[in-house]
């Protein structure tokens, strides 16, 4: 059974004498408007949240659902809660979360838990993160996803973690490679979804954090490995997108001109994708796989040509 939209009586944790934060960075971040009596506030808060792409309106208030900016899902607060701060990736959250049986979250449903915001890895435990940085505590909230399905939440408090501004290059660096690793594993299990969503945080920390020696080294294996996720997600663009980023710090990269030529074989650039797969051989002459798809490729353009001849003879017969 889904949460129902009456407000629960269930007492909630207490909040901890730590907790609060600004708020969260991802894709929510931003999200909070103030509307104040002063003069000109509605205008000026309307302005900032058509700066940010979102609609008009705070996602704490109860009154308005609040779309996610990347249109993943809707949330709908059922009981509005206090104070100003917000959980944000790393803090420790007291929630308690209801979804159908067989719902893709690892978090914990139907009872009181603490979750680590960002700490998830299944298809809704993102969506449970981003709707987490944008409430209160003591606040209830429902996330409708737009795919279908619905997440109900109670956030009873959530303990204060660092910006990457108060992090050390360290501390970023350390959730740079710990995302990476992650990701890793998630692919070899077979979990490509999970597995890009770790790559892309690796890299948006990447930016925020000082960059040691081996940086372009780090920074063009996870482009390349996203772009290995977003194949088999089939996103031929990203992947293409992300190989050339890796291209542009290691020219060579036989890895990245691989996927790219895959990725522009699969949006039908056969020119594209036989430039680079001859790329791959020109620098691994003996690589069977590439040799494969060029051969491929190029029997593809053949068939093409072939057609378009017998259409252009047929114009002018």
């Amino acid at each position: 059974m889904m949460a129902s939209t009456e407000p629960v009586t269930e007492k909630m944790p207490g909040k901890k004498p730590d907790q609060g934060s600004a708020v969260g960075q991802g894709s929510s971040r931003g999200a909070s408007v103030g509307s104040g009596g002063e003069k000109g506030s509605r205008a000026e808060a309307e302005g900032e949240d058509l700066k940010e792409n979102l609609p008009p309106g705070d996602p704490a208030r109860r009154d308005v659902p609040w779309a996610c900016p990347d249109g993943t899902f809707v949330k709908l607060v059922l009981e509005t809660g206090t104070g100003l701060d917000k959980p944000k990736e790393g803090s420790l959250c007291q929630v308690f979360l209801e979804a159908e049986p067989g719902s893709p979250l690892s978090y914990p449903t139907h009872r009181w838990a603490e979750v680590e915001l960002g700490g998830g890895d299944a298809e809704w435990d993102g969506v449970v993160d981003r709707c987490l940085e944008t409430m209160l505590a003591g606040e209830q909230a429902e996330a409708r996803l737009a795919a279908g399905g619905t997440v109900a939440i109670r956030l009873a408090s959530f303990t204060e973690a660092k910006d990457s501004w108060e992090m050390s290059a360290a501390e970023k660096w350390d959730l740079v490679l710990s995302n990476k690793e992650r990701g890793g594993e998630l692919y070899r299990a077979g979990d490509v979804a999970a597995a890009a969503r770790r790559y892309a945080r690796a890299l948006r920390l990447l930016v925020v954090a000082a960059p040691p020696p081996d940086y372009d080294q780090i920074k063009a294996e996870l482009h390349a490995n996203l772009a290995a996720c977003q194949l088999r997600l089939h996103q031929p663009a990203n992947a293409a997108c992300n190989c050339t980023k890796t291209l542009a710090l290691q020219p060579a990269n036989t890895k990245a001109l691989f996927r790219r030529g895959l990725a522009h074989d699969a949006m039908n650039d056969l020119e594209g994708a036989a430039q680079d797969l001859k790329g791959v051989l020109q620098v691994e002459p003996g690589n069977r796989a590439a040799r494969r798809e060029l051969e491929r490729v190029m029997e593809r353009i053949r068939a093409r040509d072939a057609k378009l001849a017998r259409a252009m003879q047929k114009m002018f017969a």
